[in-house]
C-alpha cells in the first residue's frame, strides 16, 4: 500500500513538471524574412507587492558537516526601482521575422555556492549550453524535459558538460543533492529577452504588425499585453506584478 502511494506521488510530481515545461513556449511555424525597417520594444517589469527573498536551506537531509544558508533567487527585486530580475519576455504569436543566430560561444550555467548561476537562461533552439560545477563538492544536474533529451548526471568540482537544446520548451534544471534549481527557456525565434538586474528588457527588429507580448516569472506568474509595432518606431511597455 505504501509503495502504491509513493508511486502515485512520484507520478503526480513528474506530470506537474511536464505540464510546466509546456506552459511558456509553443512551437509555432516561423518564417525567416528580411527585416530592414523593423520596430522595437523596450520595457520594464516591476513588482509593487511584498515579495521577500526567503533563505534557502541548500541541503536535502544529507549529513554534511556544515549546512549553509543562501538567499533564494526565486524573486529578485531591485529596491531602487522595484524592477524584477529574471523575468522572460517574448512575442508569443510572431510567425515571421529576422533570422535567429545561435551563439558560437556557449552560454554557461555554473553551480556556485549551492545555487545555479544564472537562475534563468533564455536561448534560441539549437543552442549548446555548458554546465559547470564551480563548487568543491558533488552536485548533479537533472532535467525532466519533454521535447529535449532529459538527463541526470553527477558533477564533480570543475567538471564541464555540454548539452544541446534543439526544441522549444521550458526546461527546469534541478540538483537532487541540494535544494537548488534553475530554468532554461528555449524559443523557436529570436524575439525574447530576460530582464536585467533593474528589470529592463529590449526586443529589436520586429516586423510591423500586432503581437502578444508575454512576460513569465517562475514565482510571479504570467502576463500578456497587445502591442502594435510600426516601422522604425519604439514602443515602451510596462508590466506590473502586484
Amino acid at each position: 500500500m505504501i509503495r502504491t502511494v509513493s508511486l502515485c506521488i512520484f507520478v503526480l510530481f513528474f506530470c506537474c513538471d511536464i505540464l510546466y515545461s509546456k506552459e511558456l513556449v509553443t512551437e509555432d511555424a516561423y518564417t525567416v524574412i528580411d527585416v530592414s525597417d523593423g520596430g522595437s520594444i523596450t520595457g520594464h517589469v516591476t513588482c509593487t507587492g511584498d515579495a521577500g527573498a526567503p533563505s534557502l536551506d541548500m541541503y536535502a537531509g544529507w549529513e554534511l558537516s556544515k549546512p549553509s544558508q543562501v538567499v533564494s533567487e526565486k524573486i529578485v527585486i531591485n529596491r531602487l526601482n522595484n524592477g524584477v530580475r529574471n523575468a522572460v519576455v517574448s512575442l508569443s504569436n510572431i510567425e515571421k521575422g529576422k533570422k535567429g543566430v545561435v551563439p558560437s560561444v556557449h552560454p554557461v550555467i555554473d553551480q556556485q555556492m549551492g545555487i545555479f548561476l544564472p537562475r534563468v537562461t533564455a536561448i534560441l533552439a539549437g543552442t549548446t549550453i555548458d554546465l559547470l560545477n564551480g563548487d568543491e563538492e558533488l552536485h548533479n544536474v537533472h532535467t525532466k524535459s519533454v521535447r529535449n533529451q532529459p538527463f541526470n548526471f553527477g558533477m564533480s568540482y570543475k567538471q564541464r558538460i555540454s548539452k544541446d537544446f534543439d526544441y522549444p520548451e521550458t526546461v527546469k534544471l534541478s540538483c537532487d543533492i541540494h535544494k537548488e534549481y534553475a530554468w532554461i527557456v528555449v524559443f523557436s525565434n529570436p524575439y525574447f529577452d530576460v530582464t536585467d538586474r533593474s528589470g529592463y528588457f529590449e526586443i529589436c527588429d520586429i516586423p510591423e504588425g500586432t503581437y502578444e507580448l508575454r512576460v513569465w516569472h517562475e514565482e510571479l506568474g504570467k502576463q500578456e499585453k497587445e502591442v502594435i509595432i510600426q516601422a522604425r518606431k519604439r514602443e515602451n511597455i510596462a508590466f506590473v506584478y502586484e
